[in-house]
């Protein structure tokens, strides 16, 4: 029976997912890939034959000549899925037309527009207590659409009709108004620096037909392959599911108010590929230390660790904020583990574990609050010298990130491995403490972890050989 592998993020992003789906894309020969969430602003490293690309939109097997399916549970923007393939073209030096031609669309995929991109943006700045979007519009398309019910789809697109003209032009007058109404709550340094002021004139002040004409304009030049059903872009054989962001800032399942608007479970995946006749296998990508950017509750954030890892693919920015690295964090990891139900992990990063001589994990928090009804339904607990020890997150709530802000991390301690374990071929090879540590992970997770990445290139990646 064909397999379908469904990859998803642990933690706040950033686990390496986009390296997963190459590695497996090479190492097993798969060549679909599935888009399941998420949409342009994704940012998924790839380094592999000689090349580095971050994958937005195109699937990260596309350096393996896979083809990339946007299912309708992605947020697309059209413009910036040009530019990618075009980026992608120039550094593969594969013809645009290849590219394009391996890449499908659902119909009915949610469209992100300049609208909802310079909405968002506005919305961002405004505020005073920021949610930490990323700037891109992806979550701003639900949260318009929750306010105003316009939705734009890609198969309006198709149609290029007077309903999208209207469509278009209700948003844009959506636009006007909420900048009306708010620009005068933002500092004018911050407004000049991060608004675009050609975005302002194009979109606000020139023809209101002005968007409408530059999609016109880009589906008369470019033909992109849409699809109603997943079964008219799957062939045969394995497939790949790509997950975007991590499972820890989910609309739903994340803490909030720090999440995005989108869904970052695996459940979407789940659903399209039970319409498959394959058998599902769910991955966790997951990190040795936990990290996040921006805004939000980080509770093993450790200033050693901040000051020690640098990962150039994750620069700060006004909208994402500066990267934050804390401890590996046993009570988020089950939590989220617990939501996805993943058969299997695959730890990237090891790497940059390798300087420190001992390396904490965080198997429990210490709580300092006041124990009230709602904590009772929230938490696994138990009491220990008149302290209270958290086990288990067991039930989200809007209060979730108050309580754990009154915690304090309960660390193990284990010896590090202090070497240089980049050039490493083989699991076995590994030194012992980096052994020891991957194990003892594990077992604390009750779930294999299969592969281990050590290094950004797919050359860095090895599989252990479970019994």
């Amino acid at each position: 029976m064909d397999k379908s592998y469904i990859v998803s993020g642990t933690f706040f992003g950033d686990e390496g997912k986009g390296s997963i789906i190459d590695y497996l894309s090479y190492q097993k020969g798969i060549k679909e890939n599935v888009r399941y969430n998420g949409g342009s602003q994704a940012s998924h490293t790839v380094i592999a034959n000689n090349i580095k690309h971050k994958f937005s939109q195109l699937g990260s097997v596309a350096l393996n000549d896979g083809k990339t399916y946007l299912s309708e549970y992605t947020v697309v923007n059209p413009f910036n899925l040009y530019k990618e393939a075009e980026v992608f073209s120039s550094e593969s030096k594969k013809d645009i037309r290849e590219i394009l031609d391996r890449i499908y669309i659902s119909k009915y995929s949610r469209v992100v527009t300049p609208y909802h991109k310079l909405l968002g943006q506005l919305r961002e700045l405004s505020s005073l207590d920021r949610r930490g979007s990323v700037g891109t519009g992806v979550s701003e398309t639900t949260k318009t659409f929750e306010e105003t019910g316009l939705e734009i789809t890609i198969n309006d697109l198709l149609q290029m009709n007077i309903n999208i003209k209207e469509k278009l032009r209700e948003l844009r007058s959506y636009l006007i108004m909420f900048m009306n109404q708010n620009v005068g709550k933002i500092d004018s340094t911050l407004l000049k620096k991060y608004i675009d002021p050609m975005d302002l004139y194009y979109l606000t002040q020139i023809d209101k037909d002005y968007l409408f004409n530059c999609y016109l304009n880009l589906m008369n030049g470019v033909s992109f392959n849409t699809v109603d059903k997943i079964r008219k872009f799957h062939e045969c054989g394995d497939l790949l599911f790509e997950g975007s962001q991590g499972l820890l800032i989910d609309r739903n399942h994340g803490i909030r108010p720090n999440t995005t608007l989108l869904d970052t479970t695996n459940k979407n995946a789940i659903v399209l590929a039970s319409t498959l006749d394959t058998k599902i296998i769910k991955i966790g990508a997951i990190t040795p230390f936990t990290s996040r950017h921006g805004k939000g509750l980080l509770p093993t954030q450790d200033e050693m660790l901040c000051k020690t890892i640098y990962d150039e693919n994750q620069l700060p920015s006004y909208y994402q904020g500066v990267p934050r690295y804390g401890w590996f964090d046993l009570v988020l990891a089950r939590y989220s583990n617990e939501i996805n139900q993943n058969d299997e992990m695959f730890m990237t990063q090891i790497d940059r574990l390798s300087p420190f001589q001992k390396i904490k994990i965080c198997t429990e928090y210490i709580y300092e609050g006041i124990i009230t009804e709602e904590f009772d339904e929230i938490f696994d607990y138990y009491s220990e010298s008149g302290k209270v020890i958290i086990t288990r997150i067991k039930k989200n709530t809007i209060n979730l990130k108050k309580y754990l802000s009154l915690c304090t991390p309960k660390y193990i301690e284990v010896k590090g491995w202090n070497c240089d374990i980049s050039n490493i071929k083989n699991y076995e090879e590994l030194p012992n403490e980096c052994i020891r540590f991957i194990e003892l992970i594990e077992s604390l997770l009750d779930t294999k972890i299969t592969y281990v990445g050590i290094g950004e290139t797919r050359n860095q990646k090895l599989e252990r050989k479970l019994k």
